[in-house]
């Protein structure tokens, strides 16, 4: 299940923060950073309620989405002032094309050329 949810959201352009209940796996630590994905597991307490700590309090609230088919947890979510998605919903989020570039520079006849004898000779072109 953990591969999974990791796959799930290694290409998301935000932080985000997967809870699992229980204690982590031998050899885990509890919380995990690996890249902008936070791994948490909820030791002896409910993941609802490790969710619910670490929810920030106040307008920074709405900052975050809880992504959940919990109904209970969602209404106690939504009265903090998170948001809540389905996990169907936030599945179905139009996908963000991957990002371009600003401006990619263009190769110069003379870069073409250099590359041309580079490939060309086995890779063992001579520099100019």
């Amino acid at each position: 299940m953990r591969h999974l949810v990791l796959e799930a959201v290694r290409h998301e352009r935000f932080q985000v923060t997967v809870v699992f209940d229980g204690p982590p796996p031998d050899g885990s630590p509890k919380v995990e950073h690996l890249g902008r994905v936070t791994v948490r597991y909820s030791g002896s307490s409910s993941a609802d309620d490790l969710i619910l700590r670490i929810l920030p309090n106040g307008s920074r609230a709405s900052e975050w989405v809880v992504v959940t088919g919990d109904r209970e947890l969602g209404s106690r979510v939504r009265d903090r002032g998170g948001r809540v998605l389905s996990l169907s919903e936030w599945q179905s989020r139009k996908p963000r094309p991957p990002r371009k570039p600003a401006h990619e520079p263009k190769l110069s006849s003379h870069d073409i050329a250099d590359w041309e004898a580079f490939f060309s000779s086995g890779g063992d072109a001579e520099d100019p």
